[in-house]
């Protein structure tokens, strides 16, 4: 918080720039504007190192759209690979998503079921090399 302080001999001090206005009010015009001045130097000294900082992290980080394609390209390809790392159904060739038996007597037990699903009703067991996979991999819900 500033303070204005009276000192003798009609000296004012002014302590941070909450209380320029108060200083300002009570101050010499001379020692006014000085102060305005002061605060406007202040203030854009303070914006040119926001500036310079802001263009730092540009140079190293690159700018929002670079960084979006950044984000897209790494969410695509991982995509990609774990598409890749899925079983493909054994009676059409589609990638196959990790599905829950519901019912029967393998109810709650995981197994790969074709992504055509009802058109295929192709499936695989879940193997400890398939479920290692699928747990980067797409996901459907059950049937």
């Amino acid at each position: 918080v500033a303070v204005v302080q009276q000192k003798p001999a009609g000296k004012v001090v002014l302590t941070g720039l909450s209380g320029l206005s108060d200083f300002v009010a009570k101050a010499s015009p001379e020692l006014a504007a000085n102060a305005m001045l002061c605060a406007a130097n202040q203030a854009a000294y303070l914006l040119h190192r926001q500036l310079q900082s802001q263009g730092r992290a540009f140079l190293k980080e690159g700018g929002f759209t670079e960084r979006l394609r950044t984000a897209r390209t790494l969410a695509r390809s991982s995509a990609q690979a774990a598409r890749s790392e899925t079983p493909r159904c054994p009676t059409c060739g589609k990638p196959m998503f990790r599905r829950t038996a519901k019912t029967g007597s393998r109810s709650g037990l995981s197994f790969w079921g074709c992504s055509a699903f009802p058109d295929c009703k192709g499936t695989r067991p879940l193997t400890d090399r398939t479920s290692q996979t699928s747990l980067a991999g797409p996901s459907s819900p059950t049937h």
